[in-house]
């Protein structure tokens, strides 16, 4: 069950930069720090809102799968906090 340290405090970098904190996870991916990465999904709010994937089977519902267990992995983590596992 995740834990709140889990979820991952972002860069030393300004991360209210949304194009700087992009090449800080591109760098981190090409570098091996995430293991090997085979998707990414990405929810960009400008204008519009937009929602891009990237990877061999990045398909629309594939990308969809990811970013819903993104979220419930965050779900999850509030919601078990100070619970034991």
């Amino acid at each position: 069950m995740p834990t709140l340290e889990e979820v991952h405090t972002l860069y030393p970098t300004n991360f209210r930069d949304p194009a700087a904190t992009l090449r800080v996870i591109a760098d981190e991916i090409e570098a091996g720090k995430h293991g090997e990465v085979t998707q990414v999904a990405v929810v960009l709010l400008g204008e519009t809102c937009e929602v891009f994937g990237a990877g061999p089977d990045a398909d629309g519902g594939t990308v969809a799968i990811l970013l819903q267990a993104g979220a419930q992995r965050m779900i999850s983590a509030v919601a078990n906090h100070g619970r034991d596992e």
